[in-house]
């Protein structure tokens, strides 16, 4: 891959839309998952990373 494309993609941002969905998506992992507020930031980093792996931009469904 070329180093240059790798690093737009590293560069992007998220628009206000984008972030809302991935907001609405991440509550929704949370009840779906059950998980207490206590354990929020670590499912947080899971739920980002497993969307990330995933490589495509959060959608409203």
């Amino acid at each position: 891959m070329d180093a240059g494309t790798d690093k737009k993609k590293r560069n992007q941002r998220l628009s206000v839309f984008e972030l809302e969905a991935l907001r609405e998506a991440f509550k929704r992992s949370v009840r779906e998952n059950g998980v207490v507020e206590a354990e929020w930031a670590r499912h947080a980093e899971l739920f980002v990373k497993s969307t990330l792996q995933k490589g495509s931009r959060p959608t409203r469904a």
